[in-house]
């Protein structure tokens, strides 16, 4: 009787990924043209460009590490102009676990910088000993180098090959960047072993592509497992050539436009058109189909079970003391309390993570930590008192977008608790001084994941809470001086911003920025409320603006508390609007008439955002020698797609135009 065993070891491949098509330059080699180009003809106001760049992936077997893939790059720069973004400064992310053998590295690095020296080319490489090599994390490393001698006209070029041991997630290639592209190509041979999801991600333009199925093969080993007799048994190793079927592609973009800094552009990572790669798939010869990609139901129990998180929350003993203080509270008031507790205990000292090395009493006596130290110890101690509270991990703004369906921890780099309270989640972070209830901005980033018994799931973090104003103004005039007094109600984030501005400087400097935002104007008597975050500031003060005697007096009632700028001035615009938060302004004026005058008035207007995502409205009359003004802005929603930009320019465009316009008043 024979049984197979089948164990595949893949000793090598024989591959050859030398086509037809040529790259988009030879590296080594500059022309003249490229050396007496003075300006990028589709992007003129650029400073440096991408003349072109190409990325170049295939798969490889080594018999002692396993499978692996290499990627080529090689990128050409052409500088303009010299200015403070150094593009010769190159900087590689590399993951490179300190508890892992395996890993990501560079090799073959190569740099030159080519100048015109009383006309002719003149090439200068960047020696080896000027790499380095940074440490960023326990998962991270960074290879860095800087090209030298770096002048107006130059070409720099630089080129490295990529081997990594992470087939997951292979790496991402970036068509756009933050400068101009000529040409960026990227090619990948993928054995027919390895399915992958491939998505174009970010900004869409036209592509150029072209694919084929190229024959490889490689060695397998397997082993047999043979019965000697009735007792024993041996196993024959067999090795024979296999073939794939691999699949080679090709994806090539021209004239890519940089990507810029926009008004509320969040996740910039988002925005540039790149491609990824995520593995679901491994069938290997002789061997089942294996799955690879994961699932949040999966990722969910992991998190669980997780050292460093659902290990982490389950003692909170050591907040015993606060027993009597909690004693006959509702689960709300108990909650409250000790968030506030926690809150005030501990020194946040400014670390991005989801995991702990430490939370509960560890964290507690420490009184300083890391934000999943910290928000740990808060979960650990409300499920003490019996309170349900489960951790949320969640991406920050700015740091990308978490992957819907496919979990990944390198998504993933905060973690906050989530409440139950009376059927419904309150999020809190403890790292801030921020009433119960209310997230920082940082963490008000699309979804969270929400780790909890019997299924997690996704919770929005920009749910709940807004940015309010409301300003009440009285205008008179005494002797040739109008005199406004102000009263401001600032709510929500404005009043925390208010706050937290206030007590970073001093009232005094907080008088002098608003006098800065006025015209022809000094703020005097300027009186605030008890500063706390967990209410809202009240402010008063007198804006005083003299000279006002003359025949025509030009008055402008919206003199604070409105929006009198449009903050979007681009034609068009690459990456969606995200705003933190909802927002609110209104602003009631009055306008005392000096005896004498004649008043002309503003008409009326309204304003709607289409699906009630906006609203306002500007509304005027006189009765006697009063003349009363209200505007109010309302944006209830906090994200706008690309294709909606113009109408929420052209909004804000009204709204700013109706906020500046005048009364007239005559002798």
């Amino acid at each position: 009787m024979t049984r197979v065993c089948f164990l595949f070891a893949l000793l090598f491949a024989i591959t050859s990924t030398s086509f037809s098509q040529k790259y988009p330059f030879k590296f080594g080699k500059v022309s003249e043209e490229e050396m007496n180009l003075e300006k990028c003809e589709f992007y003129p106001e650029a400073t440096s460009m991408v003349l072109g760049e190409y990325g170049d992936l295939s798969f490889g077997f080594h018999q002692d590490d396993g499978w692996n893939y290499k990627m080529d790059v090689a990128v050409r720069k052409k500088i303009f102009q010299i200015t403070d973004a150094d593009e010769g400064n190159v900087k590689i992310r590399l993951y490179q676990p300190v508890k892992s053998s395996a890993k990501e590295e560079i090799t073959s690095i190569k740099a030159f910088v080519y100048n015109l020296v009383d006309g002719k080319i003149e090439k200068e490489k960047l020696e080896s000993r000027e790499y380095y090599t940074t440490r960023l994390s326990d998962n991270w490393i960074e290879v860095s180098f800087a090209i030298p001698n770096i002048k107006e006209g130059s070409v720099i070029e630089y080129s490295y090959t990529k081997v990594s041991d992470y087939l997951t997630n292979l790496s991402t290639w970036h068509f756009q960047s933050n400068l101009p592209t000529a040409h960026s190509e990227f090619r990948f041979l993928i054995p027919e072993f390895f399915f992958y999801q491939i998505s174009q991600q970010g900004n869409v333009y036209q592509t150029e592509s072209d694919s084929q199925i190229k024959a490889e093969n490689f060695t397998y080993k397997w082993q047999e497992e043979v019965d000697v007799n009735f007792s024993t048994s041996t196993r024959r190793t067999h090795t024979e050539n296999i073939p794939s079927m691999s699949k080679w592609q090709l994806i090539s973009m021209k004239n890519i436009p940089p990507i810029k800094d926009e008004p509320f552009m969040n996740n910039k990572s988002d925005i540039p058109s790149r491609l990824q790669f995520q593995l679901v798939t491994i069938k290997m010869p002789n061997s089942p189909p294996k799955t690879i990609a994961g699932n949040y139901t999966k990722f969910n129990s992991d998190m669980l079970t997780h050292s460093g998180m659902g290990e982490r929350i389950k003692n909170g003993n050591f907040v015993k003391d606060l027993e009597p203080e909690l004693a006959g509270k509702t689960n709300s008031e108990k909650a409250s309390l000790i968030y506030n507790h926690i809150s005030n205990h501990f020194s946040w000292n400014e670390i991005y993570t989801f995991l702990a090395s430490e939370a509960g009493r560890p964290a507690y006596n420490k009184k300083e930590g890391n934000v999943a130290e910290i928000n740990l110890t808060l979960i650990a101690a409300l499920k003490e008192f019996g309170i349900n509270t489960y951790p949320v991990i969640l991406s920050t703004r700015g740091s990308g977008t978490v992957h819907p369906v496919y979990p990944s921890y390198d998504d993933f780099n905060y973690v906050i608790a989530a409440i139950e309270i009376d059927g419904s989640l309150v999020l809190v972070d403890a790292t801030t001084r921020l009433p119960f209830g209310m997230l920082p901005t940082r963490c008000r980033n699309g979804n969270g994941w929400v780790v909890k018994e019997n299924g997690g799931g996704w919770v929005d973090l920009k749910s709940g809470s807004e940015f309010g104003e409301t300003t009440m103004l009285n205008m008179v005039f005494e002797e040739g001086v109008a005199k406004t007094h102000v009263t401001q109600k600032k709510s929500g984030y404005s009043g925390y911003n208010a706050v937290r501005k206030i007590k970073a400087s001093s009232e005094e400097e907080y008088s002098e920025s608003l006098s800065s935002a006025l015209t022809d104007a000094s703020i005097e008597n300027l009186k605030l409320s008890e500063l706390s975050y967990d209410a809202a500031v009240n402010l008063e003060y007198d804006v005083i603006n003299e000279d006002m005697d003359a025949d025509i007096l030009y008055i402008q009632p919206m003199l604070t508390g409105a929006i009198t700028e449009n903050p979007f001035k681009r034609e068009s615009r690459m990456s969606p609007i995200d705003f933190a938060y909802s927002q609110s302004y209104r602003v009631i004026a009055q306008i005392t008439v000096p005896e004498g005058y004649t008043a002309e008035l503003p008409q009326p207007a309204a304003f709607r955002l289409p699906e009630n995502g906006g609203s306002y409205s500007y509304n005027v009359s006189q009765s006697g020698d009063k003349i009363n003004v209200v505007s109010t802005f309302n944006l209830s929603k906090s994200y706008f797609s690309v294709a909606e930009y113009p109408t929420l320019k052209q909004f804000y465009q009204l709204v700013a135009d109706k906020n500046l316009e005048i009364i007239t008043l005559k002798k």
